[in-house]
């Protein structure tokens, strides 16, 4: 925009509001920066670049972060100097529009995959979870066998944790434990008295 008024932009058929053109350039009142602009159906960043004394804005969809196109609209201000014809600036335009909408399509779509990978994680550990709770409160396990389910569930366990799960008397509890920790199985940490397996 110079003064105003749209002069480049692509793609041809992009409709920028006149209200949305005037607010932009006031907000830059003719400095460097860049202002990103939120309406209720416009979402834009821009730059002023004070030399050319033109703004450059890039419209992006409604939950685009402005913050993530900063790169883009700096290289485009790069390019205004490399191309001062008209002709040869729009093709830069749509080679930079092109390229940054692959890249951040592919971000997109590497997010949303770890996301689900993410979230397809979380539903094993719940399922092992919930697994080693039925393992751990079924009648057929030793005292030994349930210890160690609850270690491999939790970081570490103190005595009194383990003894509220694994229904046994004190005395044999603590000569299990002894046993375990002897045969360098499980490992006791007397700063923080707490139990743990031994990887």
């Amino acid at each position: 925009m110079i003064g105003g008024t749209v002069y480049l932009k692509y793609p041809e058929d992009l409709e920028i509001p006149e209200n949305i053109i005037q607010q932009i350039q006031i907000s830059h009142n003719f400095s460097e920066s860049y202002i990103i602009t939120e309406e209720k159906d416009w979402n834009s960043v821009s730059f002023y670049n004070a030399e050319k004394e033109i703004v450059i804005v890039l419209v992006l969809d409604k939950y685009d972060e402005g913050n993530d196109y900063l790169i883009v609209l700096a290289e485009f201000n790069r390019e205004l100097y490399k191309y001062p014809n008209e002709e040869d600036l729009k093709v830069q335009l749509e080679r930079i529009f092109q390229f940054s909408l692959n890249v951040f399509r592919t971000r997109d779509e590497v997010i949303a995959k770890l996301s689900n990978e993410v979230a397809h994680l979380k539903m094993k550990v719940y399922d092992l979870e919930k697994k080693f709770e039925r393992a751990i409160n079924s009648d057929h396990l030793k005292v030994k066998s349930r210890i160690l389910f609850l270690l491999a569930m939790h970081d570490d366990l103190t005595f009194n944790e383990i003894k509220k799960q694994v229904k046994t008397s004190k005395r044999w509890l603590e000569g299990v434990l002894e046993n375990l920790v002897k045969n360098k199985i499980v490992e006791y940490d007397s700063t923080n008295n707490t139990y743990f397996l031994n990887f």
